[in-house]
């Protein structure tokens, strides 16, 4: 399973706060470090350090509009080809209203955007089954590599995601797609829980007591 540090919920990063994140990584054996696209500049400085750095688009809210999303992907690489994966959060509230055209599109565009693997984070605690079926089905058929089970960004309203929604997720992630949890983990026994449900890819806050400083 790999493991991914990040900052992105965090109210304000600053380009030393990407700087710690990135020694945090590396003394913790972290796979990667999930940055947004403002801290790219300053990730570069640890380009063949043993840390991914993968860098998220429209986070938190992913009200963006799909061409919108791709073209910030486009936009980051022109900027910095530091980005070894992008996660795009999804307008999920969108999907869930019955717009499953929107999140193809999304998916499409952003994934056939650029030749590096594309993410979906989403919010799979608010999903029914039959949301959580067609969205991995959509994901596989646009060649997406992954779903995060939540944006774990602490205002939001929402139901928490937890091991329960990495092994719902599992149950439909077929054709190679991964399954990465994001959520508020303040022990090792429950990152062991994300881990034994299925989850191929673990989130964790920089700022969790499970991370060394």
């Amino acid at each position: 399973m790999k493991t991914i540090l990040t900052n992105i919920p965090n109210y304000y990063v600053s380009d030393e706060n990407c700087e710690n994140l990135y020694y945090k990584a590396i003394a913790n054996r972290a796979d990667a470090v999930l940055i947004s696209p403002s801290s790219m500049k300053t990730g570069e400085k640890f380009r063949g350090r043993g840390v991914k750095t993968y860098v998220s688009i429209s986070y938190p809210a992913g009200t963006a509009s799909p061409d919108l999303k791709a073209q910030e992907i486009l936009d980051c690489e022109n900027s910095s080809g530091i980005a070894d994966m992008y996660f795009v959060t999804a307008a999920a509230g969108y999907f869930m209203s019955g717009h499953g055209d929107n999140l193809r599109e999304e998916m499409r565009l952003c994934a056939g955007s650029v030749r590096k693997p594309v993410c979906f984070i989403t919010e799979a605690a608010e999903m029914t089954e039959e949301d959580l079926e067609k969205m991995c089905r959509i994901a596989c058929e646009e060649k997406v590599r992954g779903i995060v089970t939540s944006t774990a960004f602490l205002p939001y309203d929402v139901k928490r995601a937890t091991a329960a929604e990495v092994s719902r997720l599992k149950s439909y992630a077929h054709d190679g797609l991964k399954v990465a949890a994001f959520g508020q983990f303040h022990t090792l026994d429950e990152v062991e829980e994300a881990e034994n449900a299925g989850a191929d890819m673990i989130i964790l806050n920089e700022t969790c007591e499970i991370v060394k400083v």
